[in-house]
């Protein structure tokens, strides 16, 4: 059996969601992800899309690392030190987020 180890961030273009968002404290843990798209299915599961984005907003004033990936884990969106570093226009993500 082979044995993979993941040395270098997997990022997507994924942009049917759900998302899953992971926001990181100063020790360089997360407390789990969460599920959100822009009208949740499973309310007690996931948040809206708006929620997500108050929350991003909220960990990169905080200089937190955020991380939103798809279903398959490949990062759609990765920010670090109040900063995005992918996808070049997050702006555009967060509007596609909003109606997806």
């Amino acid at each position: 059996m082979s044995t993979y180890t993941l040395t270098e961030l997997q990022y997507s273009d994924d942009r049917k969601g759900p998302w899953k968002l992971y926001v990181y404290k100063a020790d360089g843990y997360h407390n789990g992800g969460v599920w959100f798209r822009a009208k949740p299915e499973y309310p007690r599961e996931e948040i809206t899309s708006e929620k997500a984005l108050e929350l991003t907003k909220s960990a990169m004033r905080k200089k937190h690392e955020v991380r939103i990936c798809d279903g398959g884990d490949m990062l759609v969106l990765h920010a670090k030190d109040g900063k995005t570093l992918y996808p070049a226009d997050p702006k555009a993500f967060w509007q596609m987020a909003m109606t997806v």
